[in-house]
């Protein structure tokens, strides 16, 4: 053994032998995982290939360096991990943080950057700081990183405000995900081309290849906020009985031609970022809220799937086609839900026919294994300034889940139009994986305290512990933490089918005005429609990899922006309840202390150990409950608890809470 690690094939790591590869080296990115903990992206002889590296091996590597990896295995662990050797380029950094002087005075100081997984404060010196004061939210540059050991210099490159207050904390956020409302000038040009040469305006020849739908009774139903509307539906019910439900989406890729300014830019953003109250689209509005949005009354082309379902909920046909529509009805889910349960309003029978329809597919999809989750999900009511002014948890209305029961039977009948092409083409899949089997022994063994009974390994034991929390207090915390313990959906050009939703064939066609896999995926369609050629095939082979990347990456950073935002929000409406008292329930147990999350808003806060001064508190992680040492009071999660709020700190985004005894 000594012989061989000398001669350098084998490397001694305590008191393990490995093979020694770092004599090998790969060139990767550096990324964030699906745990959002620091990975590499490694092209091998394999392909690409995703390895954790911990942070003492990144040397001054950041999110975006393409840099030199060299691999190691643990043979007792059956693990791999890679170490970074060099850095080959450097992608460009701005950190966003809060500038504090140092305690020597004025002539250097730190920015304490936002996102704790940076690793180092940042030294800004004295000519670098452009006017700004100890205190300031700021954006930083790096200019130089030589050694892990100390802190990156950088520069200000833009002051945003005081530190804590809300819009200056939303102007970082903007910056820290990367967003921006503003398009390039190449994007802005573009629209300008294409509306003076009247791109926008309908011909009587594109009519032509399209069915006209104008005469039939269409409407949207979607959010009392929404400005752009994707969907709208149509129903009849046929000579044989059986329902023809038509799902008629925004015909965004007639007016984003494939390469174009338009284009690129909608991939570089991957999707619409939604936060509270702004939001950050991926199309310019001109589209996004006018041209393409499927306005009442307003002649719209769309992209139409006309779905056969029996009276047993089992598709008999469809059949895809260009269309155009004028929307008969702007409903809100409110003003349908009330026309549902007064009868009484506007296209009664449609909404009636539909809701029939809608109850009829959704226990189908729930007997062949759909999981259907009530997620925690809130509304908010946003004043004139953008700060919010009340907040409750959101009802779901049967509206809600009617839309939703059709958008998802018209992204499944497109995938299988594919799947049934002699001349298959490349596609974009909506892939969710099977669940780690470690992950869910721990959530059977979290839901036996509330004593429900769940069976690891089978999905319809999961399906039965849903239905068994229905209107418990513990129902959206255990639906949260059942969510979490599952895979994360993602896009993929490899289909393994849909766990989560019990689907073979799924993919993501009724958004593209806020998704961009929804746009490319209208392209392969029309394709395919007609007679897609081998060229194309090879097109759609070589890029879709890419756009699935993409677009999965930022539909994460997107959905972190949006969590962000809500706290941020929410830390600014808690400031004005300081010293109330509010109902909750026990959401988690950490080292630090138990959250709990308030009843009537769904905000959650944290009760620290060190304000729970009646006894010493002792984390009981396998039993998810803190146990006093002498009294042995026990606070676990899903216990009802009465609380006041103690602090908040918008900045940090901390909510304190104290127990009221």
């Amino acid at each position: 053994m000594r012989e061989l690690v000398s001669e350098g094939t084998l490397a001694k790591n305590g008191k393990y032998y490995e093979f020694n590869k770092r004599s090998i080296f790969y060139e990767a990115k550096i990324i964030l995982d699906e745990n959002n903990e620091y990975a590499t992206e490694i092209k091998t002889e394999y392909g690409v290939e995703v390895l954790p590296v911990r942070k003492r091996n990144l040397q001054t590597a950041l999110l975006g360096d393409i840099v030199q990896v060299s691999i190691i295995e643990y043979a007792h662990r059956d693990e791999r991990e890679a170490i970074v050797e060099n850095i080959i380029k450097r992608a460009r950094h701005t950190i966003v943080g809060k500038l504090e002087f140092s305690s020597k005075g004025k002539d250097y100081a730190f920015v304490i950057p936002d996102d704790k997984k940076f690793r180092k404060d940042i030294f800004i010196p004295k000519n670098s700081l452009k006017n700004a004061s100890n205190g300031d939210k700021v954006v930083c540059e790096i200019v130089n990183w030589e050694y892990q050991d100390l802190s990156p210099e950088g520069k200000i490159v833009q002051v945003l405000g005081k530190a804590g207050d809300v819009k200056t904390e939303f102007k970082a956020l903007i910056k820290k995900y990367g967003l921006t409302k503003t398009f390039p000038k190449s994007v802005r040009d573009e629209i300008k081309k294409m509306e003076s040469a009247g791109k926008f305006q309908t011909s009587s020849q594109e009519l032509k290849g399209r069915r006209d739908l104008r005469d039939e009774i269409v409407f949207t139903i979607d959010p009392v906020d929404a400005k752009d509307f994707d969907d709208a539906v149509s129903i009849e019910i046929l000579d044989n009985g059986n329902y023809m439900l038509g799902v008629h989406i925004a015909d965004v890729s007639h007016y984003i031609s494939e390469g174009s300014a338009l284009d690129e830019e909608a991939l570089a953003r991957g999707t619409s970022v939604y936060l509270m109250n702004d939001v950050v689209p991926m199309l310019p509005e001109k589209l996004s809220n006018d041209v393409c949005s499927l306005k009442e009354g307003v002649d719209r082309l769309t992209f139409s799937v006309f779905i056969e379902i029996d009276k047993k909920g089992n598709i008999t046909d469809f059949e895809l086609t260009k269309s155009i529509i004028a929307s008969a009805k702007r409903f809100t889910y409110q003003e349908a839900q009330e026309i549902l349960d007064t009868q009484e309003g506007l296209y009664l029978e449609e909404l009636n026919k539909m809701n029939e329809l809608h109850k009829i597919i959704y226990n189908k999809r729930i007997e062949e294994g759909s999981l259907d989750f009530e997620s925690t999900e809130i509304t908010a009511e946003i004043d004139s300034d953008g700060l919010l002014k009340n907040i409750k948890p959101k009802i779901r209305l049967e509206s809600m889940r009617l839309i939703e029961d059709f958008m998802l039977m018209a992204n499944e009948c497109v995938t299988l139009f594919i799947e049934r092409q002699k001349n298959k083409p490349p596609f974009i899949y909506r892939i969710h994986d099977i669940p780690d089997k470690k992950r869910i022994k721990e959530l059977a063994q979290f839901v036996r305290q509330f004593g429900i009974s769940l069976n690891p390994g089978s999905k319809e034991s999961i399906q039965n512990m849903l239905r068994q929390i229905r209107g418990r207090p513990e129902e959206y915390l255990i639906n949260d933490i059942t969510i979490r313990s599952m895979a994360k959906a993602i896009y993929s050009e490899e289909n393994i089918g849909h766990y989560g939703l019990g689907f073979q064939h799924y993919t993501h066609f009724t958004s593209p005005i806020r998704r961009y896999p929804d746009l490319v995926v209208h392209r392969i369609l029309y394709e395919a429609l007609n007679g897609i050629n081998q060229k194309r095939i090879q097109h759609y082979r070589k890029t879709l990899p890419e756009v699935c990347k993409q677009s999965t990456d930022m539909e994460i950073n997107a959905v972190q922006a949006e969590r962000e935002a809500i706290k941020i929000l929410q830390c600014q409406y808690m400031e004005k309840h300081v010293g109330d008292e509010f109902w909750g329930i026990v959401s988690g147990i950490s080292e630090y202390g138990i959250y709990v999350e308030i009843a009537e808003s769904m905000i959650e806060g944290m009760v620290r150990l060190r304000d729970l001064n009646d006894d010493y508190y002792i984390l009981d992680e396998r039993n998810f409950q803190i146990v006093g040492r002498h009294r042995k009071r026990k606070f676990r999660i899903g216990d009802r608890v009465k609380v006041k709020v103690y602090k908040v700190n918008t900045e940090n985004r901390w909510i304190d809470l104290v127990i009221v005894r």
